[in-house]
């Protein structure tokens, strides 16, 4: 049976946020739609099996209980626990991602 996936506020901004980049700043509505529709279904995949997800740690040296998966350039940050899977963050690769997972803003430099 898959695990219940639960969407947090900030990674429901996140979706916003990449389909107002995608489809506005950039003028590609029908291009917006099919990136959400692709990150919405890979979470969906995750569900069936969460654990074959990449865990952070082993691409950054930063301890933690955050896995992700990769769709179209974004990195979907998710939490595993017995039968949910949280999915917290959603953000682009090419951004500075681990401070804003961790949600750092004093000049902090992640190595991975």
């Amino acid at each position: 049976m898959p695990a219940e996936v639960v969407w947090s506020p900030v990674a429901v901004d996140d979706l916003d946020a990449i389909r107002e980049w995608i489809a506005v700043e950039n003028n590609e509505p029908t291009a917006a739609e099919r990136t959400i529709t692709a990150i919405l279904d890979r979470v969906d995949g995750v569900a069936d099996f969460p654990l074959a997800t990449t865990p952070l740690d082993s691409r950054c040296r930063i301890r933690s209980s955050w896995r992700f998966v990769e769709e179209r350039g974004y990195l979907v940050f998710i939490r595993v626990e017995r039968d949910r899977v949280y999915v917290d963050r959603v953000l682009s690769g090419k951004s500075d991602f681990l401070r804003k997972l961790f949600d750092v803003e004093d000049g902090t430099t992640f190595y991975a």
